[in-house]
């Protein structure tokens, strides 16, 4: 048996913290320069309008942080789980500015007919969440340049919690914006909008273009459209936007210059088919499409929509009939007073105001 000397293993166990501690060092200095960021621009990501920039990014977390809700405050959406509809509704009197002092009772929702229970109702104000798509096309710009000046006009209806996206269109849609806060940016994706290039005006699929990326946004949502109304040669056709519209849980509000047009010359039967297609897309998604005749109307148009979309009521209830079908149910709504009649709104001097409802015409049940 051979004996190891007394002194043999602490210069062993020194030799070995020797070693370990330089190579400890290097490879932490190796990694520390790893880490260290770069001080060079970083790539943007792609832009879309599905959901709004964040302002003030956080630490990055150790798991992907889902996307911020642009109204937290509101749920629109469609439960998978218990089918809850959701419905914006706004009462309009005469000159188009809502009737904000109706309650819960005050709604009767029938469903294919068949009366409703209301689960949830909400009458508070609430920001804004819009996408201005526009028009680009050669074709009509000497007309639609005025409408587009005018839409600087809708900026100062902005207020600090609103999101607003810009898109224009000819032959294919294209994002100037993602949804934004900051007004200024706002006016600068208008700002590009001078020179068109292309006579084409595909409206049909920028519509639905735009409707796809704001499906999966929360909150009260609309597309301020400033066109014509005319579609060249889109892929889709006229019945399937109006399906889309139907589906849509962004209202649609057309602001058509073709009838500051026809209004200045003879007349024609296309100006006439357009302005009845922009009508009905607007009234199936639950918006209302306008057709100002001077340029002096438009501020008062942008003021209307803004005006609208903030004091929407919010009503929502689950089907009586818990089908899933896949098919499209018929929405009627109702003003009613605390015996059931019609109800009859005056002002604060007691006579009767004349009103009209605007919401969407019904949705499709999901499918299993």
């Amino acid at each position: 048996m051979i004996r190891n000397p007394r002194g043999v293993v602490p210069v062993l166990a020194a030799w070995a913290f020797l070693v370990f501690s330089a190579f400890g060092q290097k490879t932490f200095a190796q990694s520390q320069g790893e880490q260290q960021p770069s001080t060079g621009p970083k790539p943007s990501a792609d832009e879309t309008v599905l959901v709004p920039k964040k302002t003030q990014p956080g630490p990055p977390p150790p798991a992907r942080k889902p996307p911020e809700k642009i109204n937290p405050k509101e749920v629109f959406t469609l439960s998978a789980t218990t089918n809850l509809i959701n419905v914006d509704v706004s009462v309009l009197d005469k000159n188009g500015y809502p009737i904000s002092s109706l309650t819960r009772k005050n709604f009767k929702v029938l469903d294919d007919g068949v009366p409703q229970t209301l689960s949830n109702f909400s009458t508070t104000e609430a920001p804004l969440t819009v996408c201005m798509l526009i028009e680009f096309s050669n074709k009509w710009w000497g007309f639609l340049y005025l409408a587009l000046e005018d839409a600087y006009q809708f900026i100062n209806y902005m207020q600090p919690k609103d999101w607003v996206a810009v898109v224009d269109f000819d032959m294919q849609p294209h994002i100037l914006t993602d949804f934004t806060q900051d007004r200024y940016q706002v006016r600068a994706a208008l700002d590009t909008l001078r020179i068109p290039g292309f006579s084409e005006i595909n409206l049909y699929d920028a519509l639905a273009f735009t409707i796809d990326r704001m499906k999966d946004i929360q909150g009260r949502k609309a597309i301020i459209g400033i066109c014509t109304g005319i579609d060249t040669f889109s892929k889709l056709t006229y019945g399937e936007m109006l399906k889309i519209s139907k589906a849509s849980d962004a209202a649609i509000y057309p602001i058509s210059i073709l009838e500051f047009i026809d209004v200045r010359t003879a007349g024609s039967m296309t100006a006439i088919t357009a302005k009845s297609q922009l009508s009905f897309i607007a009234q199936y998604s639950g918006g209302q499409a306008y057709f100002p005749r001077f340029e002096a109307e438009l501020p008062s148009v942008y003021q209307q929509i803004a005006s609208q979309l903030r004091t929407q009521y919010s009503l929502g209830f689950i089907p009586s009939n818990p089908s899933k079908d896949g098919k499209y149910h018929k929405l009627k709504i109702d003003l009613v007073d605390e015996q059931g009649n019609t109800l009859r709104v005056q002002n604060e001097k007691g006579k009767q105001v004349k009103y009209r409802i605007v919401a969407r015409e019904g949705y499709y049940a999901p499918k299993s």
